[in-house]
């Protein structure tokens, strides 16, 4: 099997006018050639060093002394630039394709035939020959297309042995940021930061006040951090200097010898430190020191490079790291996006990797399969925020009651734009004591709590004359009323006589939470469970008071009686009768209910139970008018119109306090609570009374109108896992315009979930969450394109 990697060792010496090449591969095969070094060489590397600096001049070069020509006005330092890189490349390569040097070629093309990847260790041995840009010869062109070929410098004298263990944790990047004076550094510290999904980055440096004491302790306190590091980062002003291995400018005006923080390194190096990475100029001293302390691998740039050009080397370079590609890989990726760019000439061929010759190229090892799949699958910071937010508002009972209230509001406008508002008759009478009526009675306030007995015994009375088959009241008849002494015995009467025509009678009481049970209404005389019936009216008015564990005929929710008596009458024709009866009458009814067939509209609301504890919800969307016929007191007692009067004999009557703040449970608590956004969409009123949100719940049970609403942590769920799915499906490296179109169709996607959700709320009876999960979807989806386009 042909191997994977292919490697060689080319040292050059220059030795007088020659130049002395040695290859070296393999077991032992090695090869030497002589070529003549051309003068013309070195002139055109001075000229095009001259045009470099020219170019480049600035106060902003990461380097403190600057030697070449001076800068004149009128010369276009970019055109000479360009020439002067042009003829140093065809020049040095004409040189490198020399007859003497076939063998060594053809060498490593033969040697190379069936390796993916070639790597040459080049050694240079004087600087004169390491300032040349040994990493645009052009040696690739003569191997096979899919071969990669790396030209790796190696230092002439390496003192130290390398440790090449991969660190079993996660990788650590120690950044020292210098002096920046003159400098930026905001882009390296983002870059570095970019980071942070793959490695842990620590920084450390000057700031403006602290002691160049202090900026020199910290910085050896973190190079022998015992945690260890992986990856050394300098951006800075640096030098070249042979005696002490260069230096680094780490303050204004303070600098540091690599030779003084040698041992520091030594340490690094053994808990770990492998790469060093210096965007700084002119660093080929600082890369011998490096290496031969142990180092693996150093970048360098070999001349002084401009602010500009060190960033966007760095933030290409390290996105390369990021995506797992190997340090030469990395440089090359960056190396040509400064070539491709076009904006700084000659910028590729300043950085060069020096590498340990026993050194295996390092990389950020990417994580496992699982870990992979984790990373992708857990919340970016916009994802992980919109979650927080989502979460925090659904377990929020009065946000919920907004959402759910303004959620109605779009229900009712939908069914108003669309026509689809119910076309059946109210089933449900409702009589209110308004204002108008009491003024009518010549009532006083001292006859409204309790409300006077003898009026509502007409109300009950004018009700059986027009046949009503049921007759509710929402009144409270718990005590005597001691203050019209004929109230009583007036509404017992009505009460009795309703009765005696076989109509149910049905009084309202209140449940009583602390005995289990409901108020007991006998005290008055009146109430006789033989023949009349009592249910509970403290119900909620957001969703439908159904049984829930207990037996209705224990405890029942006046809606619940109301809707199923109605049923009862015309469902079965043996109904047990009030009049005469001998046995409790609500127990009976629901015995009798019990034996309906079981696929009959009466036997599937009789079994009606909560859903996973969730009760049917009022929907507030349809036209009051479909609910309840509204009939003032005064208007039912007086000449009423010829078609409510005789509706009433398919109705439910229900007796209930209106609009007058002066009724209700107790002097200045009125039978009402704000009207739902939803029916103030259809009528012009501010508060909705206890007897129309009895009626609504009255009128669902009828019509069969039950809507349950999915909770909404379960649409948060499903929404979190489709958003996921379809955030992961978005491919990287959008467009702007791919991302546009893709935020567009999200938008439009949103639009119709919308619309469906709404059309599925009056179609299958089922309320679907929109706002929150919809939110969830757009952050996650302009979450994945912002990641795209970056």
């Amino acid at each position: 099997m042909a191997p994977e990697l292919c490697v060689f060792h080319l040292k050059v010496l220059h030795v007088e006018q020659l130049c002395l090449f040695e290859l070296s591969w393999g077991k032992g095969q090695r090869l030497t050639a002589q070529l003549s070094f051309p003068v013309s060489l070195t002139q055109s590397y001075q000229d095009w060093r001259r045009a470099y600096l020219n170019f480049y001049q600035s106060a902003q070069m990461r380097g403190r002394k600057l030697d070449g020509g001076i800068l004149t006005p009128n010369t276009n330092w970019y055109k000479e630039l360009t020439n002067f890189e042009a003829n140093l490349l065809k020049i040095f390569n004409n040189w490198l394709r020399s007859a003497e040097l076939y063998d060594i070629r053809s060498a490593i093309t033969k040697a190379s035939h069936d390796a993916k990847t070639v790597q040459i260790f080049l050694t240079c041995g004087s600087t004169e020959l390491d300032r040349f840009p040994w990493e645009a010869w052009e040696l690739g062109t003569e191997i096979a297309n899919n071969k990669k070929v790396y030209i790796i410098r190696a230092p002439l004298n390496i003192g130290n042995g390398v440790i090449d263990e991969q660190a079993s944790r996660r990788p650590r990047i120690l950044a020292i940021l210098g002096d920046e004076t003159g400098l930026d550094f905001r882009k390296e510290r983002h870059a570095l930061k970019s980071l942070i999904k793959v490695a842990d980055v620590e920084f450390v440096g000057w700031q403006p006040g602290i002691s160049s004491t202090q900026i020199i302790k910290d910085i050896n306190s973190a190079i022998v951090d015992e945690r260890g590091w992986d990856i050394l980062f300098f951006a800075g002003h640096s030098n070249e200097c042979e005696v002490t291995g260069g230096e680094i400018s780490v303050a204004p005006q303070v600098s540091i010898p690599i030779s003084q923080i040698a041992s520091k390194l030594s340490i690094a190096r053994e808990r770990g430190l492998k790469v060093a990475i210096f965007n700084s100029c002119s660093g080929l001293n600082i890369a011998d020191a490096l290496i031969n302390l142990g180092f693996s691998q150093v970048i360098v740039m070999r001349e002084p490079i401009h602010n500009n050009v060190a960033q966007e080397f760095l933030v290409s370079f390290l996105r390369g790291l990021a995506k797992h590609l190997d340090i030469y890989e990395s440089m090359l990726q960056a190396r040509q996006v400064l070539l491709h760019k076009g904006t700084y000439p000659s910028s590729f061929l300043i950085p060069s990797l020096f590498c340990h010759p026993g050194a295996k190229l390092f990389r950020i090892p990417p994580a496992s399969i699982w870990q992979q799949l984790l990373k992708r699958l857990l919340p970016t910071p916009i994802e992980t925020a919109t979650l927080f937010v989502s979460l925090t508002l659904c377990v929020l009972n009065p946000v919920d009651n907004l959402l759910l209230d303004t959620r109605l509001l779009f229900q009712a406008a939908y069914r108003d734009i669309t026509s689809q508002i119910p076309n059946e008759a109210a089933p449900v009478a409702l009589v209110e004591i308004d204002t108008q009526s009491i003024v009518d009675a010549q009532l006083t306030n001292s006859q409204l709590y309790p409300m006077n007995r003898s009026y509502l015994a007409k109300l009950v009375k004018r009700a059986s004359e027009l046949k009503a088959p049921i007759i509710s009241l929402d009144f409270l008849i718990d005590a005597p009323q001691d203050n019209i002494p004929s109230g009583d015995k007036d509404l017992k009467l009505a009460v009795n006589n309703a009765v005696n025509q076989n109509i149910f009678f049905i009084f309202g009481t209140i449940l009583n939470q602390s005995e289990d049970g409901e108020l007991d209404i006998s005290k008055a005389g009146i109430y006789n469970s033989n023949s009349m019936l009592k249910a509970y009216t403290n119900a909620s008015t957001d969703y439908i008071e159904i049984p829930f564990n207990s037996d209705c005929r224990q405890m029942c929710p006046i809606s619940y009686l109301m809707a199923l008596t109605h049923m009862a009458k015309q469902e079965i024709n043996q109904l047990p009768q009030p009049r005469n009866n001998k046995l409790d009458l609500r127990t009976q009814l629901f015995n009798k209910i019990e034996q309906s067939p079981q696929k009959s509209n009466l036997s599937i609301i009789s079994k009606l139970r909560p859903i996973f504890g969730i009760f049917p919800l009022v929907d507030y969307s349809i036209p009051p008018g479909r609910i309840y016929t509204k009939i003032p007191a005064h208007e039912f007692l007086g000449n009423l119109n010829v078609n409510k009067s005789n509706a009433i004999s398919k109705q439910v009557v229900l007796i209930a306090s209106g609009d007058d703040k002066r009724l209700g449970m107790a002097p200045g608590t009125p039978d009402q609570v704000t009207i739902p956004s939803a029916m103030s969409y259809w009528v012009n009123q501010s508060s909705l009374t206890g007897g129309e949100y009895l009626a609504y719940p009255t009128h669902h049970l009828i019509r069969q109108r039950l809507v349950f609403v999915i909770p909404d942590i379960l649409m948060l769920g499903t929404a979190i896992i489709f958003s996921k799915i379809a955030a992961l499906t978005i491919e990287y490296q959008l467009s702007k315009l791919q991302r546009q179109k893709v935020l567009a169709s999200s938008i439009i996607l949103v639009i119709l979930y919308g619309i469906i959700v709404l059309q599925i709320y009056i179609s299958v009876a089922i309320l679907i969450s929109w706002l929150l999960p919809s939110s969830i979807f757009l952050a996650y989806v302009f979450s994945a394109t912002r990641k795209s386009h970056a």
